[in-house]
């Protein structure tokens, strides 16, 4: 879910006396700093004054709980609200707030929804557990409780996180008390880890956010960057270090899948480039990149209560998804325009032994790839393209700057993770044109397999805006097709 995820838990417990509720939400870096900028305080401002914009930010949560019973709304008591200040990647401070309620319901249907945040992505988990003197006849759904509060994560990655916005219970009253709780049975299939030992007591000692298998050059919590980043007198050499730490961070952040490596390759095959167009593209990239984190920072800090940061994250890959699709269409069309005029010459025996090309391959080179177009604005436009949509990290450096007054700091550390990020897109084009002159283009089989490559390499071109539209609309599960 990562830095930009809010995440909510609800469980509910009828009993004799009604039904209790523990309510908890858990912000991740981002939103935290996006609240503490609409509360216009500092990251440091004093435990007191953050528990007090803490318990009324709970209390406008809690109004936007739905809580029904046989058509009637019920509202809920405030009973007690904790809040838990948690160190985050960057530096970067992450709020939980747990809110402990109490609804005057009678045995009965009980309807349950939670709107806060409905637009954001999170782990939505909502449990339901029979306390004393009460018996839960139906339910919604078969409900383990898997977090603890968001205290305690399955540590299985490819667990799903939940979605339950809404649910609903039915439940008598029972005349002899009960003195151990009925929970519902676990579901078949679900890991969960132990609740640790005074873990719903003591809010504060787990990290807030659920396990997931990182990605390498991601910032995370408590990483070498997020410790420098808390230097509170920054020499010139920690500085260095923290913008050292910030390339090559960029760097492994484009070796995992989802940074356009394949498109960048495909482009550069099949439209005969030359070292000069790789080291163009990743220059575009990377300032493509910083411009877009640069404006996404801007809307974090002063526009995020209109626009969700999360939502410009779609609508740039969205964007990019649907510009790769005009290019790799224009290419393929032309490609396939230029190999059928090619056909057409060598059965007319007029195919000509030279070819104006940008640069000598000298007697024993001679091609049988159809000239590949290379424009400066096709050029410009898919490396736009791939730098277009920001990384969470690359935010998370800034922000993290931002937060410690260092704004100037942010700014280079947002640049240097760009120029690595786009190092490694420049050698994989490197790469690539080094591998393809290595193999010799000759007439036959394999001159065969070379006319096709700049359609082939279209196609994939094409391939990859499709997904990245996918994605960006929801229609697919992840971007890490795309190398």
């Amino acid at each position: 879910m990562g830095n930009l995820s809010v995440n909510h838990y609800a469980k509910l417990v009828p009993s004799e006396k009604g039904i209790a509720i523990t309510f908890a939400m858990d912000l991740a870096e981002i939103p935290t700093f996006e609240l503490l900028q609409a509360w216009d305080l500092p990251k440091e401002a004093p435990r007191g004054v953050l528990e007090r914009r803490a318990a009324a930010e709970a209390r406008l949560w809690v109004s936007r709980l739905r809580i029904v019973q046989n058509g009637k709304a019920l509202l809920p008591t405030i009973e007690s609200t904790e809040l838990a200040v948690l160190d985050g990647a960057g530096n970067l401070p992450v709020f939980r707030v747990t809110t402990r309620l109490h609804v005057d319901a009678k045995a009965g249907r009980v309807e349950f929804e939670d709107e806060n945040y409905p637009a954001r992505t999170g782990w939505r988990e909502v449990v339901i557990e029979a306390g004393v003197g009460a018996k839960i006849t139906a339910a919604s759904k078969n409900s383990a409780d898997l977090s603890y509060a968001l205290t305690a994560y399955p540590q299985d990655p490819l667990l799903a996180p939940p979605q339950d916005k809404a649910a609903w219970l039915e439940w008598n009253a029972v005349v002899t008390p009960v003195n151990v709780s009925q929970a519902l049975p676990v579901p078949s299939g679900a890991s969960v880890v132990p609740m640790p030992s005074g873990a719903m007591a003591s809010v504060s000692q787990a990290a807030g956010r659920p396990a997931e298998v990182v990605a390498s050059g991601t910032v995370q919590r408590g990483d070498a960057i997020s410790k420098l980043l808390r230097t509170e007198n920054m020499s010139w050499g920690v500085m260095a270090l923290l913008l050292g730490l910030s390339f090559w961070f960029g760097a492994l952040h484009a070796l995992e899948p989802g940074h356009g490596k394949t498109m960048v390759a495909a482009y550069l095959v099949g439209a005969r480039g030359t070292p000069k167009h790789a080291v163009l593209l990743g220059a575009t990239v990377t300032f493509a990149h910083t411009i877009s984190v640069f404006a996404l920072g801007l809307v974090t800090m002063f526009l995020s209560q209109y626009i969700l940061p999360e939502k410009i994250v779609k609508v740039l890959g969205l964007v990019s998804g649907v510009s790769i699709i005009w290019l790799g269409g224009m290419m393929l069309w032309r490609r396939l325009q230029k190999l059928s005029g090619h056909h057409h010459q060598d059965r007319d025996h007029q195919h000509p032994h030279s070819h104006d090309h940008d640069h000598s391959h000298g007697p024993e080179t001679h091609s049988h790839v159809p000239q590949g177009e290379i424009s400066m604005g096709s050029l410009i436009a898919l490396g736009a393209s791939g730098g277009l949509v920001p990384c969470p990290s690359a935010l998370i450096l800034l922000l993290s700057a931002i937060s410690i007054g260092k704004a100037g700091l942010g700014m280079m550390l947002l640049l240097t993770f760009s120029l690595g990020l786009a190092l490694v897109l420049t050698a994989t084009g490197l790469l690539v044109l080094y591998a393809r002159n290595l193999f010799p283009e000759r007439k036959g089989g394999s001159g065969m397999v070379f006319r096709f490559l700049p359609v082939i390499s279209a196609t994939a071109v094409l391939v990859i805006g499709i997904l990245m539209t996918g994605y960006s609309l929801g229609l697919l599960p992840a971007n890490r097709l795309i190398g």
